[in-house]
């Protein structure tokens, strides 16, 4: 009977950018030993995301066995080495599972790895997002993810970039795994446009892709995550809602903005729109005052071919008496909310009168004694010559 050596994983976090971090698994013996992780787990205002290795709990992870390279034995492999194989963080660092994996004494025998985290257990009630393939399928394994539909529900999906064709010769007895972040992280902030006190965000919604389907790959050269994104056609939509539900803007166009929500979404902006309702104070023609209640829906987003997988866009919605301007910028770390690069705007304006372009029925309430009403101006790319404007606190002029 074959004998095999330990696959021995010791995950240690190396390295973390904008999109990755590296997670070693070794051999902890001449033995071999378990498969050990160092995830991480960082919750943020409302969505869970993971800022380091450190932060996880655990992993999952498929595991094919083949005689012969992967690529090879495509058509026929299968992950019965592990599928979806429960990896823990135990409290002294290391990370075990069970049965223990050994690695092939013949050179001609390969493993090839692959995970994700946090780990979903598929087997018990609710444990079907995301949805994976069958243990009996052949081929590169995939998962089908659908995004929660409320902001405190979301979760950062992190998947490992595969590792073909392993041997304990190859790599020293050492799996080293890399993982990405897979969704678009989409930050929104707010500020005030004016210097009108008392206006508030009363609700907020994005427009965007429900579920997807992600299908490893073996990476094309060393820059390549290892897997892509796709989905159904027609595509399914969803309409994903900021926790926050009565956000106090701020009263003057010095003040600094304010966080609205953070959304972990699926890596596809074609189409995405975003809805709210604010309300701002005014007054009729007698002079009396009254709430205005503003409601604009499916209003464009700009910037929406940066919602790659593992970027980080985000959204300023300035908001003043007749219009709201929503500016877009990137930013090069995932978790810097800081400085970033301004990518684009949609200024949406309230027109006050029949003859201005696409009057129509936008809102309850009036604007200077008018019904409000809503069009939307040309997207731009750049700021306004003339005129500067801050962005994450820091003054960008053109």
């Amino acid at each position: 009977m074959k004998t095999f050596p330990h696959i021995g994983i010791l995950a240690v976090l190396l390295a973390f950018s904008a999109c990755s971090w590296e997670v070693c698994m070794d051999e902890h013996s001449a033995e071999g030993g378990e498969i050990g992780f160092l995830p991480g787990l960082s919750a943020t205002k409302a969505a869970t995301e993971y800022a380091s290795a450190t932060d996880l709990s655990a992993l999952g992870v498929f595991a094919y066995f083949t005689h012969g390279s992967f690529a090879a034995n495509s058509s026929s492999a299968t992950p019965g080495f592990m599928y979806n194989q429960y990896v823990e963080r135990q409290t002294d660092g290391f990370w075990l599972y069970s049965p223990v994996r050994f690695w092939p004494l013949n050179t001609n025998d390969k493993v090839s790895f692959f995970a994700y985290a946090p780990y979903v257990d598929e087997t018990v009630s609710g444990g079907n997002n995301p949805v994976f393939k069958d243990k009996s399928a052949a081929g590169y394994p995939s998962l089908t993810y659908a995004v929660p539909t409320d902001e405190d529900k979301q979760t950062d999906l992190l998947a490992a970039t595969p590792l073909m064709d392993q041997t304990s010769e190859s790599n020293g007895g050492t799996v080293k795994f890399a993982l990405k972040h897979a969704l678009t992280k989409i930050a929104v902030f707010v500020k005030s446009n004016d210097n009108i006190a008392n206006k508030k965000v009363t609700t907020f919604s994005i427009q965007a892709a429900q579920r997807g389907t992600l299908t490893w790959k073996t990476p094309a050269d060393a820059n390549n995550v290892g897997f892509n994104w796709t989905y159904a056609s027609p595509v399914a939509t969803e309409t994903f809602a900021a926790a926050n539900t009565n956000l106090s803007v701020p009263s003057s166009t010095t003040a600094e903005k304010v966080s609205l929500a953070t959304f972990l979404l699926l890596p596809r902006g074609d189409g995405n729109t975003f809805s709210i309702t604010y309300t701002a104070p005014g007054s009729l023609s007698s002079s009396a005052p009254l709430t205005q209640t503003i409601a604009l829906a499916n209003q464009p987003l700009p910037s929406l071919d940066g919602w790659k997988q593992g970027n980080f866009i985000s959204y300023t919605i300035g908001i003043e008496k007749k219009k709201i301007t929503v500016t877009a910028a990137s930013h090069p770390v995932w978790n810097d909310g800081g400085t970033g690069t301004v990518t684009g705007s949609v200024v949406i304006t309230y027109a006050v009168s029949p003859t201005d372009p696409n009057w129509g029925n936008g809102g309850t309430g009036m604007v200077d004694g008018q019904p409000v009403v809503t069009h939307t101006e040309q997207d731009i790319t750049v700021w306004q010559p003339g005129t500067s404007e801050t962005l994450d606190g820091t003054e960008t002029t053109p």
